[in-house]
C-alpha cells in the first residue's frame, strides 16, 4: 500500500517551527474555504510559500483536510495545485476522504494515466473507499477504458462490502467492459455478481449491457438466457435489447432466429423502430436476399417509418460488402428514378470502396466523376478510399498523385492518408520513399503516430530488414516523434521469432534506459520470448518483475508460462503454477485447458487429460476444435479408436466442426486398425460433403518443438537460396513437390509422413492430393487385410 513520506512518529521529531509553519498554512485553509470569496493562493499564502518544501505539503492538507471547521474544498485543490505537480501521490491522499465527487472525478481522471504503476490503485485495494471515492474511481477508470482496474475494484467492494457505490458508477463498469475488445463475457458477468452482492437493483441499462457484451462476444445462447433473469428482476426487455440481439443474430446469419426475435417482440407489445428495419434490411442485403430486404423496406413503410437515405445506404452497404455490386448500382439508379432521394457522399464512397475492394478500379474513377458532375463534394474519406484502392492494386505512383488532386479541391491529406502510403511502400520495398513520405507529413505540420512509425517498423521485420529496423527505432527524433513501447515490441517480438534473442533483450534495456514503462502486452513479448528460447527461470522472472511494478499479468501471459512449462514436460510445475494463479483471480480459458491436456497426453497420460476435460465440461467451459484434436490424436496413438470416432461425433453434437487434422488423424488410425472398408467410407463422405475445400489447412495443435523450429529454419534457408522468393511460399512449394513426388511414385508411407508434418505446421494442402493419397494408403491396408487373413 502507497502511503505518504511521512508518519505521526516524523512529525513528533520534526522541530517545532516546522510544525509551526504546517499549522499555520492549514489554518489559513480552513479560514480562506469560510470566506465568499477567497483570496489567490498565492496572495494568502505569501508569508509562508519561501519557507514551504516537497516534504510540507502533504502535511498540510492532511491537517487541514482532518479540521472541522473547513467549509469547502477548493482551497485544499488550489493549494494542492499551486505546489504540487498533478502526479504526486501524497499531495493526493489526503484529499481523497474530504472530497465529493464533483471534484473527485476531473482529480482521478487527469491523475490516473500519470500513474502508470497503479500506485493509486493499490491504495484504493488497500484501503476501503468512502461511498464518493469509490464511484469516482469505478466511473474514471471506465472512462479511462481501464476496465480490469474498475472490475478489480468493484470485486475489492464487494468483499469488503462496507460501502455500496451506486449503480450508475457499477453501469459504467459494465459499459467499460462491454467495450473493451480483450475481456470475456465472464467478466461482464462476475461484475454483474458483484453489483447484486452490493444490493443494488439493476435497470434496463445494466441488462441491455450484459446483453450487448454476450452479443459482442458472440455468446448468443447466453444474450437470450439474460432476458429470464431480466424478468427475474421484474424487468422486461426494451426495444433496445431486442434490437442489440436482432443486430447480432443478423450479423451471424441466423435470420431465422431475428425473425422469431421480431415475432416474440411484437407478441410482447414492443414496436420495432427505425434502427429494427434497417438491421433486417442490412442482414437481408448482405446476404443478397434482395427479395426479403425490399419486403423489409415494405414493412417498414407501411408501420409508418419511411425509407430515408440512411437506410438505402444501409441496403448499399450489405449489397457491396457481399460482392453483390451490380445490384448496388442498380438500387442507385432506382433511388435517382424515384426522385424523391437522391446519392450522397456516402453512397459514393460505399460504392466506390466497393469497386476497389472487387477489382473494378475503372467503375470506382467513374463514380467519382459522375460526383463532380452532379456536384456531390468528395470528402477527404473519398480521396483516402481512392488512395487505398490504388495502393491495392498496386499503382502507387497514382496514389501518390492523389494528394495533388486533393491540395487543387482544398483538401489537406491526413495522418490515414500517408500512413496508408507508407505502409503501401512498405510492403513494396521501397523504404525510402516511406521515410520521404514520413518527413513530408512532418513538413505539413502534421503530427506523425505511432501507427506510422510502428507500421515502418512492422513491415521491415516481416522482411527481415532488422537492421533498418534498429536504426528508426533508435534514432527517429528527426522525424519528430519517439518510439512508443509498442515499437520495441515490435521489434523484439520479430528477433525472438528468429531465435536471436541477445538484439530483443538489448531493445528492451534499451526502452527501459529511455523510461518508456512496458504494458503488459510488452511483457508478455518478452516472457514468451524467452520461454522459446527455454529460458524459463528467466521469464518467470520477468512475471514476478511486472506484479512487484503494479502490472496485473493478463490471461496470456499465465498461458504462455502454463504452455512453456508443458513444453518442458514439467507438468508438476504446470498444474501447480495454474492452482496459484487460480488463487490470485486467474481464469483458465480454453487455450489453459487444450495447454495442460496437450501435455498430459505427450507424455502418456491420456486418462488425466480425460478427467480434465471432463471437469472443464462439467463446469459449463468452452472447448474447441483443438480440444477434441488433442484427446482424439493421442486416443488414436493408444489404439482406442473407437473412443475416438465416440469422440468425433461428439464434435457434430457440440457443432464443432472437424478440420483437416481431425479426419487425417482418424482416417490414418482406421486404416492402421485394419479397418479400411470403414476409412474408405469417412474418406468418401468427406469428398463428397465438400467440407475441404480445393487447399485446406489445419490450425497447430501445439507449437513446434526447438528442434523442428530449427529444422524449419534449415529448409527455408535452403529455398531462399534455391528459389529467391518469398520463404514461406517456397517452404510450401518445397514440402507440395515432395508430396506429389512420393505420391507419384508409390512412396505412400513416406507422403504421410510428409502430409502429417505440413499439417502439424499449418501448412495448405491441396484437397486431391490429399483423397488421392489416403485412398491408396486405405488400399494399400485392404490388400495386406486381405493377404494376412
Amino acid at each position: 500500500m502507497d502511503t505518504p513520506p511521512f508518519s505521526s512518529a516524523s512529525q513528533a521529531a520534526a522541530p517545532e517551527p516546522d510544525s509551526a509553519l504546517v499549522a499555520s498554512v492549514a489554518d489559513a485553509l480552513v479560514s480562506a474555504s469560510r470566506l465568499p470569496a477567497p483570496p489567490h493562493m498565492p496572495t494568502l499564502l505569501a508569508a509562508y510559500l519561501p519557507r514551504l518544501t516537497a516534504s510540507h505539503h502533504p502535511r498540510v492538507l492532511s491537517l487541514a483536510a482532518s479540521n472541522p471547521g473547513l467549509a469547502s474544498p477548493d482551497p485544499l485543490l488550489a493549494y494542492r495545485s499551486l505546489v504540487s505537480p498533478p502526479s504526486c501521490l501524497p499531495s493526493l491522499l489526503p484529499l481523497l476522504p474530504v472530497l465529493p465527487y464533483r471534484h473527485l472525478f476531473p482529480l482521478l481522471l487527469s491523475f490516473v494515466p500519470l500513474d502508470p504503476l497503479r500506485h493509486l490503485h493499490r491504495h484504493l485495494l488497500g484501503n476501503l473507499p468512502s461511498t464518493s471515492l469509490a464511484d469516482a474511481a469505478l466511473s474514471a477508470y471506465s472512462r479511462l477504458r481501464l476496465p480490469h482496474l474498475a472490475a478489480q475494484l468493484l470485486h475489492s467492494i464487494r468483499r469488503r462490502s462496507h460501502v455500496r457505490p451506486s449503480l450508475q458508477a457499477a453501469n459504467a463498469v459494465l459499459s467499460a467492459l462491454a467495450r473493451s475488445p480483450s475481456t470475456s463475457p465472464q467478466a461482464s458477468l462476475d461484475a454483474f455478481r458483484s453489483l447484486i452482492a452490493l444490493r443494488l437493483h439493476p435497470n434496463h441499462y445494466t441488462f441491455n449491457l450484459l446483453v450487448h457484451t454476450h452479443c459482442s462476444k458472440g455468446t448468443l445462447a447466453d444474450a437470450l438466457a439474460t432476458l429470464s433473469t431480466m424478468q427475474g428482476f421484474g424487468l422486461s426487455p426494451d426495444a433496445v435489447t431486442y434490437n442489440t440481439l436482432l443486430h447480432a443474430h443478423c450479423r451471424k446469419g441466423m435470420l431465422g432466429e431475428a425473425r422469431a426475435l421480431l415475432a416474440r417482440m411484437k407478441k410482447e407489445g414492443i414496436a420495432p423502430t427505425q434502427s429494427t428495419y434497417n438491421t433486417l434490411v442490412s442482414a437481408y442485403a448482405r446476404l443478397g436476399w434482395i427479395k426479403q430486404a425490399t419486403k423489409v423496406v415494405e414493412a417498414m413503410t407501411a408501420n409508418g417509418f419511411e425509407p430515408d437515405l440512411w437506410t438505402y445506404n444501409v441496403l448499399t452497404a450489405g449489397l457491396c460488402q457481399a460482392g453483390k455490386v451490380d445490384e448496388a448500382f442498380k438500387l442507385k439508379h432506382e433511388m435517382e428514378r424515384l426522385g424523391t432521394l437522391f446519392p450522397d457522399v456516402v453512397t459514393y464512397n460505399t460504392l466506390a470502396d466497393a469497386c476497389f475492394k472487387w477489382r473494378r478500379s475503372c467503375d470506382a474513377l467513374k463514380l467519382l466523376e459522375e460526383m463532380r458532375e452532379k456536384g456531390v463534394k468528395a470528402t477527404l474519406v473519398t480521396h483516402n478510399i481512392v488512395i487505398k484502392g490504388l495502393c491495392k492494386d498496386g499503382e502507387l505512383e497514382e496514389a501518390l498523385g492523389c494528394l495533388k488532386k486533393m491540395a487543387e479541391e482544398g483538401l489537406a491529406p491526413d495522418v490515414i492518408t500517408y500512413n496508408t502510403l507508407i505502409d503501401a511502400y512498405c510492403k513494396a520495398g521501397n523504404a525510402a520513399k516511406a521515410y520521404a513520405l514520413m518527413d513530408e507529413m512532418v513538413g505539413r505540420g502534421l503530427k506523425l503516430d505511432t501507427f506510422t512509425l510502428n507500421t515502418v517498423l512492422y513491415n521491415l521485420c516481416k522482411e527481415k530488414r532488422y537492421g533498418e529496423a534498429q536504426v528508426l527505432l533508435q534514432s527517429p527524433a528527426q522525424r519528430g516523434f519517439v518510439p512508443d513501447e509498442v515499437s520495441y515490441g515490435t521489434v523484439m517480438a520479430a528477433y525472438f521469432k528468429e531465435y536471436n534473442p541477445e538484439p530483443a533483450l538489448h531493445l528492451w534495456d534499451a526502452m527501459i534506459e529511455r523510461k518508456l514503462t512496458p504494458s503488459i502486452s510488452t511483457y508478455n513479448t518478452l516472457i514468451k520470448g524467452l520461454c522459446r528460447m527455454g529460458r524459463l527461470k528467466e521469464a518467470i522472472d520477468k512475471l514476478n518483475e511486472l506484479m512487484e511494478k503494479g502490472l496485473v499479468p493478463d490471461d496470456t501471459t499465465y498461458n504462455i508460462i502454463i504452455h512453456a512449462y508443458c513444453k518442458e514436460g514439467d507438468l508438476e510445475n504446470a498444474f501447480q503454477f495454474h492452482n496459484k494463479m487460480v488463487e490470485n483471480s486467474f481464469k483458465p480459458d480454453v487455450v489453459t485447458c487444450n495447454t495442460l491436456m496437450n501435455g498430459l497426453c505427450q507424455q502418456g497420460k491420456l486418462d488425466k487429460a480425460l478427467k480434465l476435460f471432463e471437469s472443464w465440461v462439467e463446469k459449463g467451459k468452452k472447448v474447441d476444435v483443438i480440444t477434441y484434436n488433442t484427446l482424439i490424436q493421442a486416443m488414436c496413438k493408444d489404439g482406442d479408436v473407437d473412443t475416438a470416432l465416440q469422440f468425433f461425433s461428439d464434435m457434430e453434437v457440440r457443432e464443432l466442426q472437424p478440420d483437416a487434422f481431425t479426419y487425417n488423424v482418424v482416417l490414418s488410425a482406421l486404416s492402421e486398425a485394419g479397418r479400411p472398408e470403414e476409412a474408405q467410407n469417412m474418406l468418401d463422405k468427406l469428398a463428397d460433403s465438400g467440407k475441404l475445400s480445393q487447399s485446406f489447412s489445419s490450425p497447430l495443435l501445439k507449437p513446434p518443438s526447438l528442434d523442428e523450429t530449427e529444422s524449419g529454419k534449415d529448409l527455408q534457408s535452403q529455398t531462399e537460396e534455391e528459389t529467391g522468393g518469398n520463404p514461406q511460399d517456397s517452404i510450401l512449394e518445397a514440402y507440395t513437390k515432395c508430396l506429389n513426388e512420393l505420391c507419384t511414385g508409390g512412396q505412400l508411407k513416406e507422403a504421410k509422413a510428409i502430409l502429417d508434418e505440413m499439417l502439424q505446421k499449418g501448412m495448405s494442402v491441396d484437397s486431391s492430393t490429399y483423397i488421392s493419397l489416403m485412398e491408396g494408403l486405405i488400399k494399400r491396408q485392404k490388400r495386406l487385410t486381405h493377404a494376412a487373413g
